[in-house]
This record gives structure tokens, C-alpha cells and sequence, in this order.
């Protein structure tokens, strides 16, 4: 049995393509998925205008990315992944429009902290007039259990428990993010267009350090730093180029 536990997502939107993304799995197995994804034009897949296939492994920490090309500009796509008889969750995208349109409609967040609350903005913007999300940052935390906030919400506790330094850690608490109910009804609803700030690594994070980062006692920055973003860039339905560094 192949799991799609987080769902689906589509991201960094252009006029004539957009990024897919899923997590696939088989279930108490660790090899290599092979994924074929559609895109249609109509939510029964009777009309196909984009198609591919795509591996996922314990590389990418079983997530996968796609770039879906020959769309049309400003116009509304339904996608999908599959891998035999296991199909994903139906996602809704949507390409950027022309550059004469009078209006574009987004639905603007940052700042997303799993342990202060529950993520009610993301189902109340994916059910509205939104086209396209704009994340500005702090997708995930990096703290302890506890230390911020103090006393997390009910049933709410972070994962890993501790302050997150290796990949292990990063994908686990990307993880426990992508599981909420209401961000996976966003990102299968509309496309989302994402930079970080600095929590996505440790807070107050600079080229060479962070405010929340002790060098040798957590380890190297640099090793911690490029573990995050390459969990980012794993669990993020975003193109990955040389912004990685």
C-alpha cells in the first residue's frame, strides 16, 4: 500500500506551469516510489493537459516534486498522483495569469507557529475567493517542546520534542506541519508562493549563525543551516536552484 498521508500541494506558479508536490510511501517498506502525475483541466481527469512521472525515495524523505508544463495562463487545473492502484487526493492549482489582468486575489500568511494554535486561517482561506497563497516566512518553528510557547496548546506539542539541528529533525517537524488538516486543505487548494525568514533554520538566523544557535555545543551552523533548507526545499512545493546556498 503506497500512503499519501500529507496530501498534496502546488506551488511557484508561472503562466504556463506550476510545481506539484506529494509524499509518498510504501507502508513498512523503505525503497523507491515510482509516481505518475496528471493534470486536467476538469475535476473527473476526462481532459489531461500535462502528465509525468517522478521517483521518491528515502533521498528526498519520500517527498516528490514535479514540474507540470503546457498550461495556459490564469486558468484553474485539477492534479493528482498515482502509483498502481493507490491514487492521491484530488488538488486544485493554478497557473499565474497574463500580465493584463485588472485583478489578482491572494491569501497572505507568515509567522505559523504549530504549537500556539490551531491553523483555522488556512481552512477559512481555502474557502475563499483566495487564488494563489503567499507564505512570508516562519512555514515551521525550530524550538523545544515547550519553550516557545511555554505551554503549547492542547494536542498541539511539537515534534521532535526537542530543538530541531539534524535533516531527521527538520523533515519530522515539516512532518508534523504538513498533518494538520487545515494547511493540507490549503496547499490542496490553491498554489502557495513561499520564501523563508529565519525560523525555517533557528531564530535570528545570519549567514553564519543564529541567535538560537550555540556553535559547537549544537554542532556546526553551516551543517544545521543546510540541513534545514534542504528539508525546505523537500517538503516545500517550490523550485529548487541555486538559492539553496
Amino acid at each position: 500500500m503506497v500512503q499519501f498521508n500529507y496530501g498534496v500541494a502546488s506551488g511557484d506558479p508561472l503562466a504556463d506551469r506550476v510545481m506539484l508536490w506529494t509524499h509518498a510511501k510504501y507502508e513498512g517498506l523503505v525503497e523507491n516510489v515510482h509516481l505518475l502525475y496528471q493534470v486536467a483541466s476538469d475535476a473527473a481527469f476526462t481532459n489531461i493537459v500535462s502528465s509525468g512521472s517522478v521517483v521518491t525515495s528515502e533521498a528526498t524523505g519520500y517527498t516528490a516534486k514535479a514540474d507540470a508544463v503546457g498550461l495556459a495562463p490564469g486558468l484553474e487545473y485539477y492534479f493528482r498522483f498515482s502509483c498502481g492502484r493507490w491514487v492521491s487526493a484530488v488538488g486544485r492549482t493554478r497557473t499565474l495569469p497574463a500580465s493584463n489582468v485588472s485583478e489578482v486575489k491572494f491569501a497572505v500568511f507568515s509567522c505559523s507557529n504549530y504549537a500556539f494554535g490551531f491553523f483555522n486561517v488556512y481552512g477559512e482561506a481555502s474557502n475563499s475567493d483566495a487564488q494563489y497563497a503567499l507564505h512570508l516566512g516562519d512555514y515551521i518553528y525550530e524550538y523545544k517542546d515547550g519553550e516557545y510557547p511555554s505551554t503549547p496548546i492542547a494536542g498541539r506539542n511539537h515534534v521532535p520534542s526537542t530543538e530541531i539541528y539534524s535533516l531527521a529533525d527538520y523533515r519530522a517537524r515539516h512532518a508534523q506541519y504538513k498533518s494538520d488538516v487545515n494547511l493540507k486543505r490549503l496547499h490542496g487548494r490553491m498554489p502557495v508562493i513561499a520564501v523563508w525568514d529565519d525560523h525555517e533554520i533557528a531564530n535570528d538566523a545570519y549567514q553564519t549563525g543564529a541567535e538560537n544557535h550555540t556553535e559547537g555545543a549544537e554542532g556546526a551552523f553551516v551543517n544545521r543551516k543546510a540541513a534545514a533548507i534542504k528539508a525546505y526545499h523537500e517538503w516545500l512545493p517550490i523550485r529548487t536552484g541555486t538559492d539553496q546556498s
